[in-house]
């Protein structure tokens, strides 16, 4: 029955029975108005009031009937959905990281935040294709060739430029190339306070979008749904806080979560910044790095309720949410998805690990197919082989889940994460491969001396919704403690 009538809210039959009550008492007092100030029989408001209540269920069954013609349901569109194709005749871009001299931090920041942005305002205006940031390295390295990257990632247009900041004065180049002929269509210096960030990107992303035809004024439309922050040094935190996802570790996740906090304390409505926080204190409290676990675990699902509520329209904040909810609360992350790309299908184009994150979340419930089907939809959608790399994680995760032990271990094989290290432990003791799974803890013992069996003990039994599945993963780890 509960889903019957979660079928019923999506298909709008409900919005469709209220606009026809309303309509119908509307008819029905016209119909007793007219019967006494014209003395018309007495039977003519009875014979409304008759067709008014025959009509009613033929409503609902049209409702129904519409919701049915008008597209797939969100399960369908996750796990069905056709791959995006970058050759298309769309015009598709590539936005390169802007290029920054080399051991300055701020410069960093402000180069790959600018990247981050820029791509994300780009995908909002949607008159390119553009290529997600994350399908591309964080930074070019000298010697790299922008343009040949570009045309591997499926681009027609490559978007670069360089970034040099000092003090509170930046200078941002940018330039948009065709990659066939590689003419310049459109190129542009700034030299503005640094508080003009977020004006600079704006008008980069009206030059790109004027170069290629597009109409200006969506460029404004899609940054009210970005929603940049109010405060520079807020932005700045933010994205420092970010970088740790591609260094997880324990001290680099404590500072991620110090610069997150100091972000909200600038700017209270930044969703970005509550999204990265409530990703840090959740992975904190899975990895038992912290001394508060129970505490950090209910703030960081505290902040993604915060986020999802301020950004629910945000591709870049909602990903760290969904990163967030599967790790500590995965019915959430599955709920988050699915009323996301209800109303946006295109929604994680810009931010294509939400899709991967959300289907961990859907195997952690017990919806394994549908989880495993969004997982290659990331991988088959955005192809190159850091992603490969990721999808072999998140497929991991999910074959954990469906206690296929061979071939998590072989999926998670020369993984960079404690977390995953554990996962490929239990794994190794539940395939019967106990040397390799004390040879496996060993090395992740090494890398944190301080690393909490007991901690991966309890967290592994609420691994999944079935309590079996979870209480087998954590007797894997049981077995463990007692060989060492």
């Amino acid at each position: 029955m509960p889903e019957f009538l979660r079928q019923l809210w999506k298909r709008r039959a409900f919005q469709f029975a209220a606009l026809y009550l309303g309509a119908a008492w509307v008819m029905l007092q016209v119909a007793v108005v007219l019967e006494q100030t014209l003395e018309l029989p007495t039977w003519i408001d009875q014979s409304v009031l008759v067709l008014l209540i025959i009509g009613f269920p033929l409503v609902l069954i049209l409702a129904w009937a519409q919701g049915s013609r008008s597209g797939e349901t969100p399960k369908q569109s996750k796990s069905q959905a056709s791959p995006t194709n970058l050759s298309t005749e769309e015009p598709s871009i590539v936005v390169l990281p802007f290029r920054y001299r080399e051991h300055d931090e701020v410069e960093q920041i402000t180069a790959e935040g600018l990247t981050d942005d820029i791509t994300s305002l780009l995908t909002l205006v949607k008159v390119v294709r553009v290529v997600p940031r994350q399908a591309i390295a964080r930074v070019l390295k000298p010697n790299d060739d922008a343009l040949q990257i570009a045309r591997d990632l499926g681009g027609r247009y490559a978007l670069t430029g360089s970034v040099r900041r000092n003090g509170n004065q930046l200078r941002v180049s940018a330039e948009l190339t065709d990659i066939n002929d590689k003419h310049q269509k459109w190129s542009q210096k700034f030299d503005r306070p640094a508080d003009d960030i977020f004006t600079i990107q704006d008008e980069i992303a009206k030059g790109v979008v004027s170069a290629l035809g597009g109409v200006i004024v969506r460029v404004e439309g899609a940054r009210a749904l970005r929603q940049p922050p109010e405060n520079l040094m807020a932005w700045e935190l933010t994205r420092r806080a970010l970088s740790v996802t591609w260094d997880w570790r324990p001290e680099t996740l404590n500072q991620g979560m110090l610069d997150a906090r100091k972000a909200i304390a600038l700017d209270p409505n930044y969703a970005l910044a509550h999204s990265a926080l409530a990703m840090i204190l959740s992975w904190r409290s899975v990895s038992g790095w912290t001394e508060a676990v129970s505490a950090e675990r209910n703030e960081a699902v505290r902040e993604a309720d915060k986020a999802a509520k301020i950004g629910y329209d945000n591709a870049e904040a909602l990903w760290p949410i969904i990163n967030s909810y599967w790790a500590t609360n995965p019915q959430r992350s599955v709920e988050l998805y699915e009323r996301s790309i209800e109303r946006q299908p295109d929604i994680f184009l810009a931010s294509p690990f939400a899709m991967a994150h959300a289907g961990v979340a859907y195997a952690k419930v017990g919806r394994e197919e549908e989880g495993i089907a969004l997982i290659k939809q990331f991988q088959d959608t955005f192809p190159n082989h850091e992603y490969g790399v990721w999808t072999r994680t998140f497929l991991g995760y999910c074959e954990l889940c469906r206690r296929n032990y061979p071939l998590v271990a072989d999926l998670l094989a020369n993984t960079n994460s404690e977390h995953d290290g554990m996962c490929r432990v239990i794994a190794l003791m539940n395939s019967n491969q106990q040397d390799e799974a004390v040879t496996e803890f060993n090395r992740w013992k090494a890398a944190n001396s301080k690393i909490k069996l007991d901690h991966y003990i309890e967290y592994f039994k609420g691994y999944h919704a079935d309590d079996a599945i979870g209480d087998e993963l954590s007797d894997g780890l049981k077995q463990l403690k007692a060989i060492l």
